[in-house]
C-alpha cells in the first residue's frame, strides 16, 4: 500500500469539504481528474461567496435601522458585537480562500503526490528504503482523531456556555454560521499539517541514509582488508544528492498549492486570538466575579484554543522539517572524505552548494516564512492591537461618561 493509497480515507473526507478535486484509480494507483468534483467545489464557492456579501449587506443596513437600540445597549456590548462580526467575516474569507485555493491549485496538488511517488520508487530502487504506508495511516488516523476532538470539546464548552447566559437567543445562530466554515478551516489546516509531515518523513530517511554513508566510510578506515567500495558509496550519496532535489521541488509544489491558505489561515487566526483575548478583557471589566462570569471568561478563552493550538502545531513542524535539511547539511561535512580522491571530493562540494543554495522553507505565499518565528511575531501582534482596542475602549468610556454627567 502506497502513500496515496494510505491518505484515502483523507481525501475523500476533504473531497466532500471540497478540498480535493481528484480520485484515485484503484487499478493503476494514479489520480485522475473529477470535472464532477470541480463543479461541485465551484458551485459550493459560489455559494459561500454569495452568502458572505448577503451577510455584509444585512448588517450594513441592520447597523443603520438600530441606532436606539445600539444606544440603549452599554459601550462594552457594541464594541463585543463589532469585533465578533468582523472574526465571523474573517473566517468565512478564510474559508472562500481554501476553497479557491483547493480549485485553482488543484494541479499542483496532484503534482505534489505524483513527485511523492517517484521519491518513493527511488528511495526503494537506489537507497532500498521503504516508506511504512500503514504506520502512516495509522499516525494520520491517530492525529485527525486528536484534532477533532479538540474542536467538538471546545465548541461544545462554548455553546454550553453560551447558552447559560442571559439574552443568547441569536448565539444558536452565529455559532452555526461560525461552525461550519471553522471545520473546514481546520481541515485545510490538517492537509497541510499532513503534507508537511511527508516532506519531513522523507528528509529523515535521508539523514539516515547519509549516516548509514558515514558509519560504512568509518569501517572502512578501520578495517583496510575490507574496504566499502568507492562505487557503491559514491552511488549512495549521488542518489541522496538526487533525492533531496526532489524533495526541495516537493517543497515547492506545497508552497505553490498551500501558501495562500496557509497566509489567510494564520491571519484569521490572529484576528480570532485578538477578538477573544478582547473579550476576556470585557468580560473582566463587567465581571462580579460569580460562577457565571467566570464560565463566561473561559468560554472565550476556549474559544480561541483551537486557533492558537492551529497556529502552534503549524509552527512547529514546519520548523522541525527545515531543521532536517540543516541537519542534513552537519551530516555531509561530517562524513570521512579521502582526500586523494578527487571525484569523492567534487560531489561532496557540489552536494553542500547545493544544500547551502537550495535551502528548505515553507512559505505563505511569500509573504513571511512558517516557522519558529511566527509564534513570537504573532504574540507581539496580538498585544499591540489588544492595547490599540483597550486604548479605544477606555476613550469611549471616558467621553461617555463625561457626556453623561453634562
Amino acid at each position: 500500500m502506497d502513500t496515496l493509497r494510505a491518505l484515502g480515507p483523507l481525501h475523500r473526507v476533504c473531497q466532500v469539504c471540497n478540498l480535493w478535486q481528484w480520485r484515485l484509480d484503484k487499478e493503476s494507483g494514479l489520480l485522475r481528474r473529477s470535472r464532477w468534483l470541480e463543479l461541485y467545489g465551484w458551485t459550493v464557492l459560489v455559494a459561500a461567496g454569495s452568502y458572505t456579501a448577503y451577510g455584509l449587506f444585512m448588517e450594513s443596513s441592520g447597523g443603520e435601522d438600530s441606532v436606539d437600540m445600539v444606544t440603549a445597549e452599554t459601550t462594552i456590548s457594541s464594541i463585543g458585537h463589532t469585533v465578533d462580526f468582523i472574526q465571523l467575516v474573517g473566517i468565512r474569507v478564510a474559508h472562500m480562500a481554501a476553497l479557491l485555493e483547493a480549485l485553482w491549485q488543484r494541479q499542483a496538488q496532484c503534482n505534489f503526490y505524483a513527485e511523492l511517488v517517484e521519491i518513493d520508487r527511488q528511495l526503494a530502487r537506489d537507497l532500498h528504503m521503504n516508506v511504512d504506508s500503514r504506520q502512516v495511516r495509522r499516525r494520520t488516523t491517530h492525529r485527525a482523531m486528536w484534532m477533532l476532538w479538540g474542536y467538538v470539546a471546545s465548541q461544545t464548552l462554548i455553546l454550553v456556555s453560551k447558552l447559560l447566559a442571559p439574552g443568547s437567543r441569536q448565539f444558536p445562530i452565529y455559532w452555526i454560521q461560525y461552525l461550519l466554515p471553522m471545520f473546514v478551516c481546520g481541515l485545510r489546516y490538517f492537509q497541510i499539517f499532513t503534507a508537511v509531515q511527508i516532506v519531513a518523513q522523507r528528509l529523515e530517511l535521508l539523514l539516515d541514509a547519509l549516516q548509514t554513508l558515514q558509519l560504512q566510510d568509518a569501517q572502512a578506515q578501520a578495517q583496510q582488508a575490507e574496504t566499502v567500495a568507492p562505487a557503491a558509496s559514491m552511488d549512495r550519496l549521488v542518489a541522496v544528492r538526487q533525492l533531496y532535489q526532489r524533495v526541495w521541488s516537493l517543497v515547492a509544489l506545497l508552497n505553490r498549492s498551500h501558501g495562500l491558505s496557509i497566509l489567510l489561515l494564520v491571519g484569521n487566526d490572529f484576528l480570532a486570538i485578538t477578538s477573544n483575548c478582547y473579550w476576556i478583557f470585557l468580560n473582566f471589566r463587567q465581571s462580579a466575579a460569580s460562577p457565571f462570569d467566570i464560565l463566561q471568561i473561559v468560554a472565550s478563552a476556549v474559544w480561541s484554543a483551537p486557533h492558537l493550538g492551529n497556529v502552534l502545531v503549524l509552527s512547529l513542524i514546519c520548523d522541525r522539517a527545515a531543521q532536517c535539511a540543516t541537519r542534513l547539511a552537519l551530516s555531509l561535512h561530517q562524513v570521512s572524505v579521502d582526500l586523494t580522491n578527487e571525484l569523492h571530493n567534487a560531489l561532496i562540494t557540489q552536494f553542500s552548494l547545493q544544500l547551502l543554495h537550495q535551502k528548505l522553507y515553507f512559505s505563505a505565499a511569500g509573504f513571511f516564512n512558517v516557522d519558529n518565528t511566527l509564534l513570537y511575531t504573532i504574540v507581539g501582534a496580538t498585544t499591540t492591537y489588544l492595547i490599540i482596542l483597550i486604548q479605544f475602549h477606555m476613550s469611549e468610556s471616558s467621553m461617555s461618561n463625561g457626556s453623561s454627567g453634562d
